[in-house]
């Protein structure tokens, strides 16, 4: 067992971001289907009013979805930022926290489909004892 501090630590980052992965994996679960069906009515030469009236509702609901991404990442950097390491905390073993949040995000995994590309810019503050920045970067393909 490593040092309780820095155990607390991690126990805190890693519940944000599963409360994180929670929320993108139902957002991702709707907005392929909906990604899907504005494809094919965009392919369609000559669409008929309600079919114009469709595509505009689809994409509203995806522009809609795209908000509940931005929320959900704003919530987790919200999170991180808040979540501070102890300064009893071993010095040695808060080193070791970069790597441990890398391993946790390969691990863990980060939901998308092939509409969403996610990576992260992570910084860590050693002197404050906490993460001085977490963005994930979401890239929209559509």
């Amino acid at each position: 067992m490593g040092d309780i501090y820095v155990e607390n630590y991690k126990k805190a980052v890693s519940g944000a971001y599963d409360r994180w992965s929670k929320k993108l994996t139902e957002i991702n679960k709707q907005i392929g289907p909906i990604q899907d069906q504005i494809d094919k009515l965009e392919d369609n030469k000559n669409p008929s009013d309600d079919d114009k009236k469709k595509l505009a509702a689809l994409k509203k609901q995806r522009d809609d979805l795209k908000e509940k991404v931005e929320n959900a990442n704003l919530s987790l950097k919200v999170d991180l930022m808040l979540v501070e390491l102890d300064d009893k905390a071993n010095k040695q073993e808060a080193m070791k926290l970069p790597d441990w949040l890398e391993a946790m995000v390969k691990q863990k995994g980060i939901p998308i489909n092939k509409y969403i590309t996610i990576s992260a810019d992570v910084d860590f503050d050693f002197k404050a004892g906490k993460l001085k920045k977490f963005v994930p970067l979401l890239k929209l393909n559509w």
